[in-house]
């Protein structure tokens, strides 16, 4: 009996060690694959941030790229526009330099453009899709033909800048030689140098006024409607000193002394010295009769 008692006392305890033994290596089987499902967790969250921040960083990179260029390009118009009114030579190396701004502008936007399909290849070998990253790359893939739209529109307008300046700097030169010819013109005035009678038969002067037919108290003048192909052009900026050849008797029009004098050579000839330009030539045109 005692026997027996003890066979399924020992019986009974074999069963429960090896129930107890089967939900230990259980249990421990479970916290194994948890450990490793953890660890396969925490390596793709891993992977996929430092995918995020790669992303980022050359996001953040052509976007900055993108605003550097913006700025230059504003800088470079500025440029162009003061180009515009310098001279020949200022602007054409105003030109210059910004011509090699802009191809600097154009190898940053080449750059940037490669770096946007690199982007736009990641995100479209990722097996998890971003909707907000796509955006963004397209956005910045806008951005980036905008600029280049605008890069073109103002190197084709600095190109031709080239045509403006010259265009520019002919109305300039059209206006000057107007000026000058105009200044020419005020500052020429006329005189011609002769006998009494020659000058009257030319019908350069003529007699006014007076008594018996003009014999008394008549005043000689310069003829209305004179021909200025019979006067010699002088400049009044350069000399204010006329030879003349024999004794001068009289000056018409009339001028006071007090701008004038007469200077008197061994050779019989005179020297009319203009002391006060401005007001000896009031009058443009000038007789002067020798005896």
């Amino acid at each position: 009996m005692k026997t027996s008692l003890f066979a399924i006392l020992f019986g009974a305890a074999f069963i429960v060690g090896g129930c107890e033994k089967d939900k230990t290596e259980e249990l421990q089987g479970e916290i194994s694959r948890i450990h490793t499902e953890s660890s396969t967790l925490q390596q793709e969250i891993a992977s996929r941030d430092k995918y995020i921040d790669e992303i980022m960083g050359a996001v953040s990179k052509v976007y900055s790229d993108l605003e550097m260029a913006k700025s230059k390009e504003s800088k470079l118009i500025r440029k162009t526009l003061d180009a515009e009114n310098a001279g020949p030579k200022t602007s054409e190396e105003v030109r210059k330099a910004v011509l090699e701004q802009i191809a600097a502008i154009h190898v940053n936007l080449k750059d940037n453009r490669r770096r946007l399909a690199g982007l736009q290849k990641k995100l479209n070998e990722s097996e998890v899709k971003y909707t907000s990253l796509d955006e963004m790359v397209r956005n910045l893939q806008e951005t980036l033909n905008q600029r280049e739209r605008s890069i073109a529109v103002l190197e084709a307008s600095v190109k031709g800048l080239e045509n403006t300046v010259a265009e520019n700097q002919r109305v300039i030169l059209q206006k000057e030689e107007v000026i000058e010819g105009q200044k020419h013109l005020m500052n020429t005035v006329y005189y011609i140098i002769g006998k009494e009678k020659e000058l009257e038969e030319r019908g350069i002067i003529s007699d006014e006024g007076g008594i018996l037919w003009g014999m008394l108290g008549s005043t000689t003048i310069l003829s209305s409607g004179v021909d200025p192909s019979h006067f010699r052009p002088f400049d009044v900026t350069s000399n204010q000193s006329i030879r003349v050849e024999g004794k001068v008797k009289e000056i018409i029009p009339r001028r006071s002394e007090e701008f004038f004098s007469l200077a008197h050579n061994s050779d019989a000839s005179e020297d009319l010295m203009i002391t006060r330009p401005d007001k000896f030539w009031q009058d443009r045109y000038l007789v002067i009769v020798v005896d």
